[in-house]
């Protein structure tokens, strides 16, 4: 059915870009995750993303093949069918809730707080002012379930790529970045280069492998392992794309402007670099890069909720109305992490929520879901 419908219909994209969507949060969109991690290497660090995606996109096909094959949609219902009833069938369920919890927190109050940065400048008003618009939006696209989070976050898919590659033509056509002596400069990490660079790829890596949940609370779009393979590597191979696009872009940028990559100066580097251009047009581009980023990052994260909840909000009988509940919660939850600031949460916040994934995703989707699969458990 879906090689009628063409390549761009495929129910395999949709998934895929529920993944794109909870990572292309502010946080991937301005360039600070890409300075934090990828940029001080040299250009060493633009590979780094190859690296940290095949972490992610493996722990994701392990995960979601896995939900998908048994059902197990709800992170709850997963751990209750992967671990047995051991003692890890008591630990993992509380675990993953702070988890989730966190990444609400990290991944989505950065949503919200790049949101509210880029609609203050443009439209001068407050926080809150801009958040609870991004929260009422988010909570309506989860309405009616994983299909509408699934098909709106593949339109939006496309338009983020578009975006972010008109981005990169223009700043390199018509700025003035210096590829050939940010190429030929010594790495600002001069202390065990590679391997600091390879840590940060692992941990970045980790962190975004949370992002299992959202994937997993929508694989019961998917038919076949065939169709997990194609979602995990549609995924992997446009989030690897975007990833090296953005670092590129700023990293042509550091001969000219050092402080590009100073984030204490500087807390959104491709909006620097957007303003040097002296496009009007572009940084309205951007503003709706940012505002898509946002929506499909945050949808993505609050559908996961929703399948997780929903028992838990049984007593509300609407369904749709229900849904709506759970998201206003989690995204207020999320703006509660904007307020922290955009520091803590890509320094501090960011960094916690992949020391856990190491021990509440990676190590057990390698592990014991890797064998399960095999053994056809």
């Amino acid at each position: 059915m879906d090689k009628k419908k063409g390549i761009f219909a495929a129910t395999y994209l949709a998934v895929a870009s529920v993944w794109l969507g909870g990572h292309f949060g502010p946080g991937f969109a301005t360039g600070v995750f890409s300075v934090q991690y990828y940029e001080k290497y040299g250009w060493f660090g633009l590979l780094m993303p190859l690296l940290a995606m095949l972490l992610t996109g493996s722990v994701m096909f392990y995960m979601v093949e896995y939900a998908r094959s048994h059902g197990t949609t709800n992170y709850r219902s997963f751990v209750e069918s992967a671990f047995g009833d051991g003692v890890l069938a008591k630990i993992m369920p509380i675990f993953y809730d702070i988890l989730f919890i966190g990444t609400v927190v990290g991944a989505g109050g950065l949503a919200i707080r790049g949101e509210a940065t880029i609609l203050g400048n443009l439209f001068h008003l407050s926080f809150w002012a801009s958040a609870i618009p991004t929260i009422i939006v988010a909570a309506l696209l989860c309405l009616y379930g994983s299909k509408l989070v699934a098909k709106s976050s593949k339109y939006m898919m496309y338009a983020i790529v578009v975006i972010v590659l008109l981005i990169f033509i223009l700043s390199s056509v018509s700025g003035k970045p210096d590829y050939a002596a940010a190429f030929a400069a010594p790495p600002i990490e001069q202390n065990n280069t590679i391997l600091n660079a390879i840590w940060k790829a692992i941990l970045y890596g980790c962190f975004q492998s949370t992002i299992a949940f959202n994937v997993m609370s929508v694989s019961d779009l998917l038919e076949s392992r065939a169709d997990t393979k194609k979602a995990v590597i549609s995924g992997y191979i446009v989030t690897v794309v975007l990833m090296i696009v953005i670092a590129l872009t700023i990293f042509g940028y550091i001969p000219v402007n050092p402080d590009i990559i100073n984030l204490g100066k500087n807390s959104n580097p491709i909006m620097a670099i957007i303003m040097g251009l002296k496009m009007p047009w572009l940084v309205w581009a951007f503003a709706i890069l940012m505002t898509l980023a946002v929506l499909t990052s945050a949808a993505g994260v609050a559908n996961a909720g929703c399948v997780r909840f929903s028992k838990l909000f049984s007593f509300i009988g609407n369904v749709q109305l229900r849904r709506a509940v759970i998201t206003a919660i989690l995204l207020g939850i999320a703006a509660f992490g904007a307020s922290l600031g955009m520091g803590v949460l890509t320094q501090t916040v960011t960094k916690y929520i992949g020391y856990a994934g190491i021990l509440g995703l990676v190590i057990p989707a390698f592990t014991i879901v890797r064998s399960k699969l095999k053994k056809g458990e």
